[in-house]
Protein backbone atom coordinates (compact mmCIF):
# COMPACT_ATOMS: atom_id res chain seq x y z
CA UNK A 1 0.00 0.00 0.00
CA UNK A 2 2.75 2.41 0.84
CA UNK A 3 4.72 1.52 -2.62
CA UNK A 4 1.28 2.81 -4.29
CA UNK A 5 0.97 5.41 -2.65
CA UNK A 6 4.27 6.35 -3.36
CA UNK A 7 3.83 5.83 -7.00
CA UNK A 8 0.53 8.20 -7.24
CA UNK A 9 2.38 10.97 -5.46
CA UNK A 10 5.10 10.51 -7.57
CA UNK A 11 2.59 10.49 -10.64
CA UNK A 12 1.43 14.09 -9.24
CA UNK A 13 4.74 15.37 -9.16
CA UNK A 14 5.21 14.87 -12.90
CA UNK A 15 2.08 15.58 -14.01
CA UNK A 16 1.78 19.06 -12.23
CA UNK A 17 5.39 19.27 -14.29
CA UNK A 18 4.25 18.43 -17.32
CA UNK A 19 0.94 20.38 -16.78
CA UNK A 20 3.53 23.73 -16.42
CA UNK A 21 5.37 23.20 -18.99
CA UNK A 22 2.06 24.16 -21.17
CA UNK A 23 3.26 27.97 -21.75
CA UNK A 24 0.63 30.48 -21.59
CA UNK A 25 0.72 34.27 -22.97
CA UNK A 26 -1.87 36.86 -22.61
CA UNK A 27 -1.70 38.71 -26.07
CA UNK A 28 -3.75 41.87 -26.73
CA UNK A 29 -4.67 45.18 -28.39
CA UNK A 30 -6.32 48.19 -26.06
CA UNK A 31 -6.89 51.65 -27.41
CA UNK A 32 -8.96 53.21 -24.12
CA UNK A 33 -7.44 50.75 -21.63
CA UNK A 34 -10.49 48.82 -21.41
CA UNK A 35 -9.29 45.59 -23.23
CA UNK A 36 -5.97 46.15 -21.25
CA UNK A 37 -7.20 45.62 -17.73
CA UNK A 38 -9.33 42.90 -18.55
CA UNK A 39 -6.09 40.80 -20.16
CA UNK A 40 -4.24 42.15 -17.15
CA UNK A 41 -6.79 40.73 -14.68
CA UNK A 42 -6.49 37.12 -17.20
CA UNK A 43 -2.96 37.39 -16.91
CA UNK A 44 -3.09 37.80 -12.89
CA UNK A 45 -5.49 34.41 -12.80
CA UNK A 46 -3.26 32.32 -14.72
CA UNK A 47 0.55 33.93 -14.41
CA UNK A 48 1.02 33.61 -18.36
CA UNK A 49 3.50 36.05 -19.64
CA UNK A 50 1.73 39.23 -21.57
CA UNK A 51 2.61 41.29 -24.60
CA UNK A 52 0.71 44.77 -26.05
CA UNK A 53 0.52 44.67 -29.26
CA UNK A 54 1.24 48.05 -30.43
CA UNK A 55 0.98 50.02 -34.29
CA UNK A 56 3.90 51.32 -35.61
CA UNK A 57 1.99 54.87 -35.92
CA UNK A 58 -0.33 55.27 -32.63
CA UNK A 59 -3.45 55.85 -32.86
CA UNK A 60 -5.13 59.30 -32.12
CA UNK A 61 -6.69 59.70 -28.87
CA UNK A 62 -9.75 61.66 -30.65
CA UNK A 63 -12.48 59.08 -30.31
CA UNK A 64 -14.42 60.76 -33.23
CA UNK A 65 -11.07 60.57 -35.44
CA UNK A 66 -10.58 57.31 -34.66
CA UNK A 67 -13.56 55.75 -35.14
CA UNK A 68 -15.55 57.63 -37.79
CA UNK A 69 -12.39 57.80 -39.96
CA UNK A 70 -9.04 55.84 -39.59
CA UNK A 71 -11.14 52.99 -37.98
CA UNK A 72 -13.34 52.82 -40.59
CA UNK A 73 -10.81 53.19 -43.60
CA UNK A 74 -9.09 50.22 -41.98
CA UNK A 75 -11.96 48.16 -42.42
CA UNK A 76 -13.13 49.07 -45.47
CA UNK A 77 -9.86 48.68 -46.88
CA UNK A 78 -8.90 45.57 -45.40
CA UNK A 79 -5.29 47.23 -44.33
CA UNK A 80 -3.23 45.24 -41.94
CA UNK A 81 -1.33 48.09 -39.96
CA UNK A 82 2.66 47.99 -39.70
CA UNK A 83 3.09 46.47 -35.73
CA UNK A 84 5.70 47.84 -33.78
CA UNK A 85 7.80 45.48 -32.91
CA UNK A 86 7.25 41.53 -32.76
CA UNK A 87 7.49 39.01 -29.99
CA UNK A 88 10.78 36.56 -30.43
CA UNK A 89 9.49 33.69 -28.55
CA UNK A 90 5.82 33.96 -29.67
CA UNK A 91 6.48 30.59 -31.31
CA UNK A 92 7.78 29.18 -27.56
CA UNK A 93 4.33 29.50 -26.22
CA UNK A 94 1.52 26.82 -26.29
CA UNK A 95 -1.71 28.77 -25.02
CA UNK A 96 -2.40 32.14 -26.65
CA UNK A 97 -4.93 34.38 -25.43
CA UNK A 98 -5.73 37.07 -28.19
CA UNK A 99 -7.68 39.84 -27.05
CA UNK A 100 -8.70 43.20 -28.27
CA UNK A 101 -12.08 45.90 -28.63
CA UNK A 102 -14.73 45.93 -31.03
CA UNK A 103 -14.40 47.91 -33.66
CA UNK A 104 -17.05 48.31 -36.34
CA UNK A 105 -18.22 44.92 -35.31
CA UNK A 106 -14.73 43.38 -36.14
CA UNK A 107 -11.80 42.93 -34.54
CA UNK A 108 -9.22 46.01 -35.27
CA UNK A 109 -7.45 45.16 -38.40
CA UNK A 110 -3.98 45.73 -36.06
CA UNK A 111 -5.11 42.80 -34.91
CA UNK A 112 -5.31 40.76 -37.92
CA UNK A 113 -1.90 42.02 -38.67
CA UNK A 114 -0.65 40.69 -35.76
CA UNK A 115 -2.51 37.01 -36.55
CA UNK A 116 -0.68 37.18 -40.04
CA UNK A 117 2.51 38.25 -38.70
CA UNK A 118 4.96 36.39 -40.81
CA UNK A 119 7.45 35.69 -37.81
CA UNK A 120 4.98 33.71 -36.00
CA UNK A 121 3.61 30.21 -36.33
CA UNK A 122 0.16 29.69 -34.91
CA UNK A 123 -0.61 25.85 -36.08
CA UNK A 124 -0.93 23.36 -33.28
CA UNK A 125 -1.13 26.27 -30.61
CA UNK A 126 -4.42 26.77 -28.40
CA UNK A 127 -5.82 30.49 -29.30
CA UNK A 128 -8.26 31.88 -26.97
CA UNK A 129 -10.44 34.91 -28.17
CA UNK A 130 -11.61 37.88 -25.39
CA UNK A 131 -12.79 41.60 -26.35
CA UNK A 132 -14.19 44.02 -25.06
CA UNK A 133 -17.57 46.01 -26.68
CA UNK A 134 -20.38 48.94 -26.73
CA UNK A 135 -22.60 46.82 -29.19
CA UNK A 136 -21.26 43.47 -30.07
CA UNK A 137 -19.06 41.06 -29.62
CA UNK A 138 -19.58 36.96 -31.23
CA UNK A 139 -18.14 38.10 -34.73
CA UNK A 140 -14.98 39.64 -33.08
CA UNK A 141 -14.59 36.72 -31.38
CA UNK A 142 -15.02 34.42 -34.65
CA UNK A 143 -12.58 36.64 -36.49
CA UNK A 144 -9.70 35.84 -34.30
CA UNK A 145 -10.90 32.17 -34.53
CA UNK A 146 -11.29 32.67 -38.47
CA UNK A 147 -7.83 34.02 -38.79
CA UNK A 148 -6.34 31.13 -37.14
CA UNK A 149 -7.21 28.39 -38.67
CA UNK A 150 -4.60 25.64 -38.25
CA UNK A 151 -5.20 26.51 -34.32
CA UNK A 152 -6.81 24.89 -32.06
CA UNK A 153 -9.75 26.87 -29.98
CA UNK A 154 -11.59 27.38 -26.70
CA UNK A 155 -14.41 29.30 -25.96
CA UNK A 156 -14.04 33.32 -26.35
CA UNK A 157 -15.19 35.62 -23.58
CA UNK A 158 -16.62 38.95 -24.22
CA UNK A 159 -17.16 41.75 -21.36
CA UNK A 160 -18.55 45.19 -22.06
CA UNK A 161 -15.82 47.71 -20.51
CA UNK A 162 -14.01 47.41 -17.23
CA UNK A 163 -17.08 48.60 -15.14
CA UNK A 164 -19.22 45.36 -16.27
CA UNK A 165 -17.21 42.64 -15.09
CA UNK A 166 -15.84 41.59 -11.73
CA UNK A 167 -12.82 39.24 -10.69
CA UNK A 168 -15.38 36.26 -10.66
CA UNK A 169 -16.16 36.31 -14.17
CA UNK A 170 -12.97 36.06 -15.25
CA UNK A 171 -12.65 33.27 -12.71
CA UNK A 172 -15.72 31.53 -14.04
CA UNK A 173 -14.74 31.50 -17.61
CA UNK A 174 -11.15 30.47 -17.27
CA UNK A 175 -13.29 27.35 -14.72
CA UNK A 176 -15.43 26.82 -18.12
CA UNK A 177 -12.78 26.19 -20.46
CA UNK A 178 -10.44 24.50 -18.49
CA UNK A 179 -7.61 26.92 -18.26
CA UNK A 180 -7.89 26.68 -14.40
CA UNK A 181 -7.18 23.30 -14.75
CA UNK A 182 -4.16 23.82 -16.48
CA UNK A 183 -3.11 26.26 -14.22
CA UNK A 184 -3.66 24.12 -11.36
CA UNK A 185 -1.42 21.18 -13.31
CA UNK A 186 -5.14 19.11 -13.67
CA UNK A 187 -5.75 16.85 -16.58
CA UNK A 188 -9.01 15.66 -17.81
CA UNK A 189 -8.52 13.51 -20.99
CA UNK A 190 -11.36 12.11 -22.59
CA UNK A 191 -11.25 8.65 -20.94
CA UNK A 192 -11.92 10.13 -17.77
CA UNK A 193 -14.81 11.27 -18.69
CA UNK A 194 -16.01 8.06 -20.38
CA UNK A 195 -15.03 6.60 -17.27
CA UNK A 196 -12.84 3.74 -18.08
CA UNK A 197 -12.18 1.21 -15.31
CA UNK A 198 -8.09 0.38 -16.10
CA UNK A 199 -6.44 0.83 -12.62
CA UNK A 200 -7.73 3.62 -10.98
CA UNK A 201 -6.75 5.09 -7.57
CA UNK A 202 -7.47 7.84 -5.46
CA UNK A 203 -4.51 9.80 -3.56
CA UNK A 204 -4.74 7.60 -0.43
CA UNK A 205 -3.66 4.42 -2.68
CA UNK A 206 -7.18 3.25 -2.71
CA UNK A 207 -7.88 1.35 -5.67
CA UNK A 208 -11.94 2.24 -6.88
CA UNK A 209 -14.05 0.88 -9.62
CA UNK A 210 -14.81 3.37 -11.81
CA UNK A 211 -14.15 7.31 -12.30
CA UNK A 212 -18.05 7.82 -13.10
CA UNK A 213 -19.61 6.54 -9.73
CA UNK A 214 -16.78 8.30 -7.36
CA UNK A 215 -16.45 11.00 -5.32
CA UNK A 216 -15.07 14.06 -6.64
CA UNK A 217 -11.44 14.36 -6.34
CA UNK A 218 -8.15 13.46 -8.19
CA UNK A 219 -7.61 10.23 -9.31
CA UNK A 220 -4.06 8.58 -11.12
CA UNK A 221 -5.08 6.21 -13.74
CA UNK A 222 -2.50 4.43 -15.78
CA UNK A 223 0.24 6.74 -14.43
CA UNK A 224 -2.40 9.87 -15.08
CA UNK A 225 -4.32 12.11 -13.23
CA UNK A 226 -7.81 12.62 -13.70
CA UNK A 227 -10.02 15.60 -11.73
CA UNK A 228 -14.03 14.06 -11.18
CA UNK A 229 -16.01 17.11 -10.30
Amino acid sequence: MKKIILMSLLCVLSLNMEAQGKKMLVTYFSWSNNTKALAEEIQRQTGADIYRIEPQEAYTTNYNTLAYSIANAEKEANARPALKDTLRTMNDYDIVFVGCPVWWYDAPMIVHSFLECKDYDFKGKTIVPFCTFFTATYQTLNDIVAATPDSEHLDGLGVRGAGSYSEATVKEWLDRIGISDIVAGIETPSAARNGQQRGIYNLQGQRVTSLRDSAKGLYIMDGKKYLVK
